[in-house]
């Protein structure tokens, strides 16, 4: 069962595992699928869940993010910088830096973009 967003004035559950995000963000075959799935006053948090073989083309943030992978692998281009990213995996990123993301298997990473 998907976790139901529970908001306190200090708290706000999100995910209670990756289970959670499989649920709420199926992966689409052939493409990548994105859903905000937290905005509040100084952060937002939007899941990216990739198929086999999708790349999210070249692009940058408004604000810097944090990326983090939360299921699979993900290789993470920033110029001529290749960072392969397992599990676990996490990268800080400053505002306007082109990127892109490539999953050879299906992946799915957060990516939190922090208020300036």
């Amino acid at each position: 069962m998907a976790a139901k967003e529970s908001t306190h004035a200090e708290s706000t559950l999100i995910a209670r595992s990756v289970q959670d995000y499989i649920e709420r963000n199926p992966i689409k075959p052939g493409k990548y699928a994105a859903k905000r799935i937290f905005a509040g006053e100084k952060v937002q948090i939007t899941e990216i869940a990739f198929d086999a073989g999708v790349e999210l083309p070249d692009h940058k943030a408004r604000t810097p993010i944090l990326v983090q992978v939360i299921e699979g692998s993900v290789d993470f281009t920033i110029g001529d910088q290749l960072h392969s990213l397992a599990v676990g995996g996490l990268l800080h990123l400053e505002a306007d830096i082109m990127h892109a993301v490539y999953a050879a298997a299906p992946a799915r990473i957060t990516v939190t973009f922090l208020s300036q």
